[in-house]
Formats: structure tokens, sequence, C-alpha cells
């Protein structure tokens, strides 16, 4: 989790470690341990949670005995309540409007947020501290635009507005159709023969939105990949590209070309990038000396085939997890999986694996770190959770083979009718258990705790 002052208020960061705490459901705190973790007063604590109780995601703060407790309405978690304090902080409202209208003034820009010229002043000092930090960019006084590396402007967005809004919202109405995003990307993802999962589908067209917008208004990668022209060269005839490209035109005045392809989704025409294992594996070449912490597609194909031996679990997807394994060691925080600015929701997946399945982590873990090691490489902590992540989140069917490879729990039903809670619970659960339905006249207790597990 990134917390930065100079992104946040006080009030902002406060909210954020307070939900830390609350979300942590092995460590209970009181009042207390609240106070000096946050390092506040007892009345800026009660003033915290009534700040929060106002978010329409909690249901409420309860007092558990002398431990705070948080609930959550049944259809919002922490990842939603973090979107909500995202859209309501000043820094990144600033950096929204700057990246959706062009300001002719300070006095302009600070109208339309609702603020003081001085306030607004400060607001960009703050803001570019932020920036500079961690984009390697910052916001103009003069210009008021961004200015910095075209590439980290763009990821910055990119992770604004994976986080912002939700997969059902468009954060782009009335300056990209959506509709002709998506035809686009079905269209290429048709003509690559690849697969693709709804997140990913979501993560290139949010790619897309933020890339049109920055291309429209005249920034440029300025970079046409060889991948790029030849999807053009195979679909520039096709009646579907020649619709959408006249509506790119009518749009935006510019001609949907291979420049425009590469410019829409630029990290992801990279010639590295493995589209298609079938296609793609023959011809991949290796990773270029300046790109040693790539690890190829063959290297993560043989770990995962290591993990299946080893684990005796097996991995039925095992190329397309080797693809996304081998693209996020060259997308690195461009992968779809890293497309957050405050809340890592992979966090809470990988720690029910680290307190239910705490040895299949650590064999995991040492697993993905092996092609690293041979290479005599570093991995980072953040890429190894994210390759982590990677591998749980897509292995197909992996909590069936985690069930299967477990003792079935032995479970006696004695009951007064006629066998209809026994049979319901072979039926909708006898995947996990193994189930006796009890038929004697006698109940022998002592024999029942040898023989059986749950009664």
């Amino acid at each position: 989790m990134i917390t930065t002052k100079e992104l946040f208020s006080n009030q902002q960061l406060r909210s954020f470690n307070l939900l830390k705490l609350l979300n942590q459901e092995e460590h209970c705190c009181d009042y207390k341990d609240i106070c000096h973790h946050l390092d506040c007063s007892f009345l800026t604590l009660q003033t915290e949670i009534t700040h929060l109780s106002t978010f329409s995601e909690i249901k409420s703060l309860p007092y558990k005995g002398p431990y705070l407790t948080l609930d959550y309405q049944k259809e919002s978690g922490p990842q939603k309540l973090y979107q909500s304090i995202l859209l309501e902080t000043p820094s990144l409202r600033l950096i929204e409007a700057i990246f959706f209208e062009s300001f002719d003034s300070l006095d302009e820009l600070a109208e339309s947020l609702f603020i003081s010229l001085s306030t607004l002043k400060r607001l960009i000092k703050r803001t570019n501290h932020f920036l500079q930090l961690v984009y390697s960019c910052y916001i103009d006084f003069k210009s008021i635009s961004i200015k910095g590396r075209e590439e980290d402007i763009r990821l910055l967005y990119l992770k604004y507005f994976s986080e912002a809004y939700d997969c059902d919202q468009w954060p782009f109405v009335n300056r990209v159709n959506e509709k002709a995003v998506m035809r686009l990307i079905d269209l290429i993802a048709q003509e690559l023969d690849t697969p693709m999962s709804h997140f990913f589908f979501h993560h290139l067209k949010v790619v897309a939105g933020v890339n049109i917008i920055r291309f429209a208004k005249g920034y440029r990668i300025s970079q046409t990949y060889s991948r790029s022209t030849r999807l053009f060269q195979k679909l520039k005839e096709d009646p579907n590209l020649q619709e959408l490209a006249q509506l790119f035109w009518q749009d935006f005045t510019q001609p949907l070309d291979a420049l425009a392809l590469s410019e829409i989704f630029s990290t992801y025409f990279h010639q590295e990038i493995m589209v298609n294992p079938q296609d793609d594996s023959s011809q991949t070449l290796p990773p270029a000396p300046e790109e040693p912490n790539i690890i190829s597609y063959k290297e993560w194909l043989e770990t995962l085939e290591t993990i299946q031996k080893r684990l005796s679990l097996p991995i039925a997807n095992a190329e397309e997890i080797a693809k996304i394994l081998h693209n996020a060691t060259i997308l690195k925080e461009h992968d779809a999986y890293q497309s957050y600015l405050v809340y890592d929701y992979k966090e809470p997946y990988i720690d029910y694996f680290q307190k239910s399945y705490p040895l299949l982590l650590e064999a995991l873990k040492k697993a993905l770190l092996t092609p690293f090691t041979k290479r005599g490489i570093d991995c980072p902590e953040k890429q190894a959770q994210q390759l982590l992540y990677s591998l749980l989140i897509n292995w197909d069917n992996l909590f069936l083979h985690l069930s299967q490879s477990i003792s079935q729990q032995k479970v006696l039903v004695i009951e007064k009718g006629t066998r209809n809670t026994g049979q319901f619970l072979k039926a909708f659960t006898g995947h996990y258990f193994d189930i006796t339905i009890h038929d004697h006249y006698e109940i022998d207790m002592r024999a029942i705790r040898k023989k059986y597990d749950l009664d």
C-alpha cells in the first residue's frame, strides 16, 4: 500500500492507516492501541470514526468488547472504500481535471475545482512532490499541464482510472467511444487468436482510453512497433477496421493506422510481449542485453512443470500462465495486476493462502524465484508478489485440486428423521467430506470419536 503525505491530507492518511488496522482480522485493537498506531488523541480517533461512518460502503464501526471493529455493507469491501476516498482527494481531482480539460490560467483551474488560487498553488506544489517522487513528472505552472516522459504520465493515469472507477464504469464518457474501443480490442484479439479474460479486456479498455485522449491532445510515445505495423497490414482492408477508422477520424481527426495502434496500446505491442504461446514461442527472441531481468516463456514453462511435479498439483493452463508471467517481467508497473495507486488488492488474496495454505505458498514463492536465482539477478519483493498473485489467480481449478489433495474429514450424521440431512450433505458437500449416515440402533460415542472427525 502506497500512502504519501504529499498526495493525501493528514486526515486521509489516518483513514488509510485506521482501515489497515481494522482489516487485519488476526490482530484486534482497542482504542489505546489504535491511538498509538495513528499517533493521535482519543478525540481525534472519535472524529475519524465519525468521518469514516459517512461513507456508504461502511455499515458500522462497533466496539465488540474493548475492540473497535469494522463491518462493510454486503456489496462493498476495502477496495470500494479506498476508491471513494480517492475520488474525494484534492490532489487526484486536480490530476484528473488537467487530464480531461485545458485551462488558460490558474484562476480558471481553481474555479473549476471550487478552491481559491492560493489553495491551488499550495495543492500543486504538494502534488508535485508525489509526482516527481513516484512518476518523475510534475504539473507545470505556466502551461498548466503535466510534464515528463509520456510513458510515465500515461502510467500514472492508467493506475488512477483503474482504481478510482469500477469495471462497469467508463471514465471517458463523451470523450472516447466505449463501444468502438471494445470493437477494436475484440477485432485485434480475433486476428491474433488470443484468449482474453474479462479482467484483462477491461484493463485494455482503460489503457486505450487513457492513451487515446493523450494521443488526441498531441502527446506521443513516438514509436511505431513492428507488431502494430504487421497487424495494420493484415487488417487495413477489413470492413470492421475501416468503419472504426472512420469513427476515429470523426472524433479525433487522426488516421487509425499503425502509428495510432502503437500509441493506443503502446506497451502491449512491444516485440518481447507474448500474445499467443503457440504462434509466438518459436519466434520469441532471447532477452536483449539491456533487459536482463526478462525471464523467458520457456523458463517459466519449466518452472511450472517443476511445481506440478513437486506438489503433485496439475496446472492445466500452464502455457497461458507462463505467458502471463513472461509478460509481467517485461511490463513491470504496466502489468494489469499492478494497476492501482493506493489499495493493493493482491494482498488479501495472498494473505488468505498464507493463513490457509502456508506450506503451499512458501513452496510457490521459492519456485517462482528459481529462474531469477539461476540468472543471478534480484527479484524485488513487489515483483515477487505480482508473480505469485498472477499464478494463484490464473491457476485453473486450483481450489478443486487442493480439496482433492487434502484427506477428507470423516463425518458421521445422526438424525431423528429419515436421512434427509445426511442425504443433503452427501449431495452438496460429498466432494469435501467423507460422510456416513448412522443406521445402527446403538450409539457408541467412544468408537465414534476414534473413527470420525466430525459428528
